[in-house]
């Protein structure tokens, strides 16, 4: 029970407990009870936060902080009268609103309790005057903003120009299912004044005023009425998305091809039902923009949206296989995980082995659409064939194992979308092959009829399958097959989508309905909190972009790609008098991360070489450098230094280093430096106004030490080459090789912090204990699924997501 562990913790001496120890622990506490579905009735979420603030809330001081911090964290507003209740409380204490990080709307409802919206506009505890004011208290730490169609009416042309504009913090902007006259009317308003007054009649002349650089992940899901010019001025204001959902949007094929700019960090992308978009202009897309094609881009596509309706659609069998292809070609298909091509067609062969592979440059060729995927996609996890008529014994060879022994074509696929494929019905809805032959897959969604037929099989709604043995016997022995379990999700909320998944002990348990039915108490009358989570394998199921990072991250590292400026704190509760801490306040980021030109390197490993010494690479890294700069001639690729090339020895042979500037706008970076200026100035007011006391992060990431610490790291020596007896350090010293040799294999028996979340099968807790080590693989996985997928959220998140 929680209030149990939070009298067992605060039981104790808080001096011998750090509060970062007690903040990891009532994280988990405060996730688990947000996320939990028990009760099944709307108002759980209320009940499940109300359990969390009576548990923790008046332990002590420690735990009453920490309690704010994670209540004010995650604002997740139901009703309007909940967000009047909360910018009162913001407005009588402002040391709070720096503590507001994101703002979720997506369940917001204007009418209840016998109420009808235009009550609600007369009560005005929700409205544009409201809301902005919202926004401007919590600007300072403010990373994401979710809306939703029922405040659509609300958002008017400041809101969004503000939201739009740059220099703040806020990363992740959701306007999923806004639409209407009047919020387009205000978008469009909005966009004029971020825009450059030009009478040109050519929209495509038009330049924004300034692009905004801290925006990554934008939502226009289900925005029908935003005209296409419209969609072209956003994209333009935003450079650096890396997470972009248009599924049913007015995007058209100009707009598509000439209007995206490139992007050189786009991992997920969703071009669902976009019915103004015909097959030539995504394949020409997927073809040559460079988003797609650029093979120095910081990032390929993990998750793809692609589907069609398919009696509406001019697709055929050669236009899917030639996307296929292209994604092959640029590497995408080596990090897609998820990949819904739902009502595109697919060539079927009648047997897998009448088509041979043969290897190419960029894939594995084949004329089976499925079998290309099968050896092309080794990372997916998700994937969506929906509408198309596939036989049952074709998709038990697409799902089971190669047997070959070939490291890139290792099946981990998880989920499969098989629903409107006539074959799979109600009479063969029960063949064992089709839930034994995968050992990774965990989840079928099908049609509605052949999911009752084992809904309606037994009281338990599961199939038990049976893996044997010896597959290739004509006698089945049952006794010493093995069973594997599967159960009907059964849950009305998510419209016609059914599925069948296969239960587990750990992520997809098979207990999910007798206990979310039943109220248990203990032996003195309290009530036992049950902590029921949805079975995992919905997140591979979405159809929409999980934008955000959740109520409580599970992970570091999706912040970190998502706000890219977040640093884990030092303490994020004391600062260095042991006073409680506000909380940072990060700089917005007004420069694009990855600025033209850089450092450049050249090599010249082989005198003899010609060719080797004129190779340059961009990327930085760890090398020795050259006592003199390497010369380069204006005219002409760059060349060793003479005396460089000279050299009789291995040990003389070094690296030049120099900064490549020809590129750079140098006006623009000086403007550029006076906004940043500008908005630490202003960072800075509102840390006064707040009583601000600098943190140890802040002064370990200060810009002027990090910059001496990068110059330092410049001329640091590098390992030596094969051949080298010694090696120079800093102060001149020789180091001996023994006790360097000694520093690499210690260095090499410690794995890297991240090992083995890439590794999780080596890892081993307890060799007396196989069932807490996997455990422990089992978190290593989610925590990586969770990078690409996020998590099952709650309410209007998961609906948008799983709905039909």
């Amino acid at each position: 029970m929680p209030d149990i562990e939070s009298k067992t913790l605060s039981g104790h001496s808080m001096g011998t407990i750090p509060p970062e120890i007690v903040y990891e622990i009532l994280t988990y506490q405060f996730r688990d009870l947000l996320r939990n579905d028990h009760p099944g009735t709307a108002e759980k979420f209320n009940e499940n936060l109300a359990t969390f603030v009576k548990s923790n809330l008046t332990a002590n001081k420690t735990f009453s902080h920490i309690c704010q911090v994670l209540i004010y964290r995650y604002c997740n507003l139901t009703t309007a009268k909940r967000f009047h209740g909360l910018l009162q409380t913001l407005k009588a204490n402002r040391a709070l609103c720096n503590k507001v990080e994101v703002a979720d709307f997506q369940e917001l409802t204007s009418i209840g309790l016998g109420r009808s919206s235009e009550m609600n506009k007369m009560i005005k505890n929700l409205t544009n005057e409201t809301l902005l004011e919202f926004l401007m208290l919590t600007k300072a730490n403010l990373r994401e903003f979710l809306a939703c169609e029922n405040i659509q009416d609300d958002l008017d042309d400041n809101i969004i120009k503000y939201i739009l504009s740059p220099g703040k913090v806020l990363t992740v902007v959701d306007f999923c299912g806004c639409s209407g006259t009047s919020f387009t009317q205000s978008f469009i308003r909005a966009l004029e004044k971020l825009y450059h007054l030009n009478k040109s009649t050519d929209q495509h002349q038009l330049e924004p005023i300034q692009q905004n650089y801290q925006i990554t992940c934008l939502g226009l899901n289900d925005c029908t009425d935003l005209p296409s010019h419209v969609l072209w001025k956003v994209f333009k204001m935003l450079p650096e998305l890396q997470k972009l959902d248009l599924s049913h949007t007015s995007i058209d094929d100009d707009i598509l091809y000439n209007g995206i700019p490139h992007w050189k960090n786009l991992t997920h992308l969703s071009l669902a039902t976009c019915l103004q978009v015909t097959p030539r202009a995504v394949l020409e897309f997927f073809s040559h923009h460079p988003t797609i094609t650029d093979p120095d881009n910081t990032s390929t596509l993990e998750w793809l949206n692609v589907s069609v309706i398919a009696h509406s659609s001019s697709w055929n069998e050669v236009h899917t296989m030639f996307f296929l292809k292209k994604l092959c070609q640029h590497g995408h298909n080596k990090t897609l995980q998820y990949l819904n091509i739902g009502g595109l067609p697919l060539h079927i062969a009648s047997s897998f082995s009448e088509d041979p592979i043969t290897e190419s440059t960029y894939y594995y060729q084949c004329r089976d659409s499925l079998q290309f995927i099968k050896w092309n996609f080794p990372k997916l996890k998700s994937l969506s064939i929906k509408g198309n008529t596939v036989p049952i014994s074709t998709l038990v060879e697409f799902l089971t194992p190669i047997e070959q022994d070939y490291p890139n074509c290792v099946q981990k696929l998880k989920v499969l979308n098989v629903s409107g494929n006539s074959y799979i019905n109600k009479w063969t809805i029960q063949d064992s092959l089709l839930y034994t032959c995968s050992p990774s897959l965990v989840a079928l969604e099908v049609n509605f009829e052949s999911w009752q037929q084992i809904e309606k099989l037994n009281e338990r709604h599961e199939i038990i399958a049976y893996r044997y043995k010896n597959t290739s016997s004509i006698i089945k022995d049952t006794s010493t097959a093995e069973q594997v379990k599967w159960k009907c999700y059964i849950d009305s909320s998510y419209g016609r989508r059914y599925w069948l998944y296969k239960t587990d002990p750990f992520l997809n348990r098979d207990d999910l309905e007798s206990k979310s039915n039943l109220t248990r108490y203990d032996a003195e009358g309290h009530k036992i909190i049950e902590i029921i989570n949805q079975p995992d394998f919905l997140k591979f199921a979405q159809n929409k972009i999980m934008l955000g990072c959740g109520l409580v991250p599970q992970s570091g590292i999706r912040r970190k790609l998502c706000y890219r400026d977040l640093k884990p704190p030092v303490s994020q509760f004391l600062n260095r008098k042991g006073a409680i801490s506000l909380g940072n306040t990060p700089l917005p980021i007004v420069i694009p991360t990855l600025p033209r030109g850089g450092w450049r390197i050249i090599h010249n490993e082989d005198e003899s070489n010609s060719d080797n010494d004129n190779r340059m690479v961009t990327i930085p890294r760890r090398t020795p450098l050259l006592s003199r700069p390497a010369l380069r001639s204006n005219n002409g690729p760059a060349r060793p230094d003479p005396i460089a090339s000279n050299a009789s020895t291995a040990a003389q042979i070094r690296d030049g280093l120099y900064w490549d500037r020809s590129v750079h706008d140098l006006r623009e970076l000086s403007l550029q430096e006076q906004r940043i200026q500008d908005l630490a100035d202003e960072q800075q007011e509102l840390r006064t106004m707040a009583n601000y006391e600098e943190t140890d992060d802040e002064y370990l990431h200060d810009p002027d030490l990090e910059r001496r610490r990068s110059q330092l790291r410049l001329f640091e020596s590098s390992q030596l080459r094969s051949g080298n007896k010694a090696r120079l350090s800093l102060n001149r010293e020789n180091s001996s090789t023994g006790s360097f040799l000694s520093f690499s294999h210690l260095n090499h028996l410690r794995k890297h912090k991240n090992y083995y979340f890439a590794h999780p099968d080596e890892f081993i807790y307890d060799p007396n204990d196989p069932r807490t080590t996997q455990r422990y693989r089992l978190h290593f996985e989610v925590v990586n699924e969770y990078q690409v997928f996020g998590c099952i959220e709650r309410g209007m998140y998961r609906y948008y997501s799983l709905k039909a």
